[in-house]
């Protein structure tokens, strides 16, 4: 299986990045449901996106999948989520310059790295070993993802 890839999906709307500021704002971090790992504690939250959120990527993107806000504060170390298989990935602020996300076999071994490009869809293999490097100390990177599990 490939570990990204881009999609030719349609841009968010701005309206639709106002709600996901909405979201973020209003919402509940649930990265840690499920697995406690201390880094989603200081830097990674997952937030459920708001019903204009949700209607929005419902009727655009995918009516099967459940739409969330992720945040990253700083660099997130190597990682396989659990109970994901793949997840749909649209940046909105990319947290600096160059953040990367790399992916790794299973010995940590580099097989590649890729920035992803604000305002693209793009689907990951988070069940490959992942990371994000290069967030910019002090910005926020925030994603609109869908979670696909097995």
């Amino acid at each position: 299986m490939i570990n990204v890839k881009r999609l030719m999906l349609p841009k968010v709307p701005p309206n639709i990045i106002d709600e996901v500021h909405n979201s973020i704002r209003d919402g509940i971090n649930r990265a840690w449901e499920g697995d406690r790992a201390q880094y989603k504690l200081d830097q990674y939250s997952w937030i459920p996106g708001n019903s204009a959120v949700q209607s929005w990527c419902s009727e655009n993107i995918c009516p099967d999948i459940y739409f969330g806000i992720q945040v990253i504060t700083a660099n997130l170390p190597i990682h396989r989520d659990i109970e994901t298989e793949v997840k749909f990935n649209y940046v909105i602020d990319s947290g600096g310059d160059l953040p990367e996300t790399s992916f790794y076999t299973d010995e940590h071994e580099l097989i590649e790295s890729i920035v992803l490009q604000p305002h693209i869809w793009h689907i990951l293999n988070v069940h490959k070993f992942h990371d994000v490097k290069n967030v910019t100390p002090g910005k926020t990177r925030i994603s609109i993802v869908g979670r696909i599990t097995p």
